[in-house]
């Protein structure tokens, strides 16, 4: 499987450290990485482990539609992990879902609206939800 093997030869590392480019295009191809990453069970959790979620968390609302579809993705993803619902909350992304509902494009509010709510299951999250 592609996916573990990019994780287990140290591709992880360097994905996320171009999550901080400056460049829009790096961003959401990185974003859009971690995305695919995410759906294998055993990547989810390293991923989070060696500091995806705050990066990831701090590309939404970033005013360019591709880095939030894929960031908002890439957290979706992620929140199918019990454990991981917990972190992305406490990195703060729920308003920045929340303001990604009012995008003008469908792909990102649909993204968005996905990550609230594999989140809204975990019952520490309700409340904040």
């Amino acid at each position: 499987d592609n996916q573990v093997s990019i994780v287990q030869d140290g591709g992880l590392a360097p994905i996320i450290a171009l999550l901080r480019s400056s460049d829009h295009k790096i961003q959401a191809q990185a974003a859009g990485a971690i995305r695919n990453l995410a759906t294998n069970v055993e990547n989810k959790v390293r991923i989070a482990q060696e500091g995806a979620i705050q990066p990831l968390v701090s590309l939404l609302c970033f005013s360019n539609d591709d880095v939030d579809e894929q960031a908002a993705g890439a957290l979706w993803n992620l929140a199918m992990n019990t454990d991981n619902r917990v972190k992305i909350v406490q990195a703060g992304a729920l308003h920045p879902c929340i303001t990604l509902l009012r995008s003008s494009e469908r792909r990102v509010q649909e993204q968005a609206l996905g990550c609230i709510r594999d989140l809204s299951v975990n019952p520490d999250n309700k409340v904040r939800v």
